[in-house]
């Protein structure tokens, strides 16, 4: 075989493998972008599930309440359950809120609880400090 082939036959198989490395590095790379895009979802459709639960608590609280108002007993033990199940629910809302910050590499600030990148050293909203 000719050198000047062999030599382009070599180069070829050379930008070949590069191309091949590349592509490969872009779909490893898009395949985290679409877990974490996927991870994400899901997180948002907990926090909506969750803040749909609270919901229905409210309004079971407003209906003892009522009822209250009204003359009947009051269900005190009723009345405690549905309040810790909101407490925990906000506080599950909250860890998940955490992990959707992590995800989207921001901080919460303390003072509004607007996103800000962690790079930034004040709120971007309200001006407060942010602690990174």
């Amino acid at each position: 075989m000719d050198d000047k082939v062999r030599e382009l036959l070599y180069k070829i198989k050379k930008k070949a493998s590069s191309a091949v490395d590349a592509a490969s590095a872009a779909a490893k790379q898009m395949g985290q972008k679409t877990g974490e895009t996927l991870e994400t979802a899901k997180l948002n459709m907990k926090i909506f599930d969750l803040n749909t639960e609270i919901g229905v608590s409210y309004r079971e609280i407003g209906r003892i309440v009522y009822e209250t108002h009204q003359g009947k007993e009051a269900e005190e033990s009723a009345l405690e359950n549905l309040l810790k199940e909101i407490d925990e629910k906000n506080a599950e809302i909250e860890s998940l809120k955490a992990r959707l910050a992590e995800l989207k590499k921001t901080v919460a600030c303390p003072v509004c609880k607007e996103d800000c990148a962690k790079t930034d050293a004040f709120c971007r909203k309200c001006g407060a400090k942010l602690e990174n």
